[in-house]
């Protein structure tokens, strides 16, 4: 918001102004809701005799006013005298012409923030749907070697009942999880392992997990984890 308001006021004095001596000019504010008010202070000296060495003082409050829409930040009103000139009148009447400026910075239109809102909430909505917790990945200790037709009948179990897409874990790092597992605490069987994705951290995935960061740390190194890493996340079998 920005206006450029002219302001003219006529004052008329109680006897004969033969010169204005000086002139200076003031103004005090104050916000309300709808409107800008506030008062020109003029003072000076004047002379009622051109031949006169005696001066006689002036002083006037001029009250002025500017409506003000309901969207502007109060705090950021600006005010600011652009011009200001004078002259004498009829012998009695000292004319008055002030330019004086307000700016403010406008809010939010309404809608623009009820827009912004509801797309921030559709968004929140679709992270939440797509970002499903994995199901878990049990990994049992290893048992003693079985027949190689045993083995391939529960090898060909497991393919078919996992999804390929949510649990498949190449063979080395299933190695190195099954290793770093099996040194841990016997109260763990069960484990999630959790791929890094855009935006996760340690915070982010305790949270999701409802683990604590310190049992975190007992299985991964956490210090710094990039996109793509698997965290193992070990869950208490109560």
């Amino acid at each position: 918001m920005k206006s450029i308001v002219p302001y003219e006021k006529e004052i008329k004095f109680g006897s004969k102004i033969a010169e204005i001596c000086s002139i200076s000019l003031e103004h005090e504010l104050n916000i309300q809701e709808d409107e800008l008010e506030g008062n020109f202070i003029i003072t000076g000296e004047y002379k009622s005799h051109e031949l006169s060495i005696n001066k006689e003082k002036f002083d006037y409050k001029l009250p002025f006013s500017v409506s003000i829409t309901d969207n502007i930040v109060k705090e950021s009103v600006d005010f600011e005298i652009n011009d200001f000139t004078y002259e004498i009148e009829n012998d009695d009447t000292l004319k008055i012409d002030i330019e004086f400026t307000v700016t403010a910075l406008e809010q939010e239109k309404e809608e623009f923030r009820e827009a912004l809102a509801t797309e921030v909430n559709e968004i929140f909505n679709e992270e939440k749907t797509e970002e499903e917790i994995p199901e878990p990945v049990v990994l049992e200790e290893p048992q003693k070697e079985e027949p190689t037709e045993i083995i391939e009948e529960k090898t060909a179990e497991k393919e078919s009942t996992k999804s390929e897409e949510d649990t498949r874990i190449d063979k080395e790092s299933e190695e190195l999880i099954i290793g770093s597992a099996s040194n841990k605490d016997d109260e763990y069987a069960t484990y999630h392992i959790h791929i890094v994705k855009t935006g996760d951290t340690v915070e982010t995935i305790c949270t999701t997990y409802q683990i604590d960061i310190n049992s975190l740390k007992e299985y991964n190194n956490i210090e710094n984890i990039n996109i793509g890493d698997k965290i193992i996340i070990p869950e208490i079998d109560e």
